[in-house]
């Protein structure tokens, strides 16, 4: 697979996935703002990380790992993630 193939799924994939993860996110942090960082964040990682592994399985979790983890790590570039909302899962 080319280069501009691959950009083109990994373009797909993010109009797929994002709205998602975004919003999953935003559940998480309760910032909109933070939410839209921690998922530019994870397509980043992708753009970077995908042309040498190829494109995982399922990567709507893989971008939402990503995001999660870089919350959990204070990696965000503005904020960073509250703590207690991470360890206890989402309230349904």
């Amino acid at each position: 697979m080319g280069a501009d193939d691959l950009h083109r799924q990994i373009e797909t994939i993010w109009r797929l996935e994002s709205t998602q993860l975004i919003a999953a996110l935003v559940r998480i942090t309760r910032d909109v703002g933070l939410a839209e960082d921690l998922a530019q964040d994870a397509l980043v990682a992708a753009l970077t990380q995908w042309p040498g592994s190829g494109v995982p399985s399922n990567p709507g979790a893989w971008l939402m790992a990503v995001a999660t983890r870089r919350c959990g790590s204070g990696a965000s570039s503005r904020r960073s993630c509250p703590t207690s909302r991470r360890s206890t899962g989402s309230s349904r």
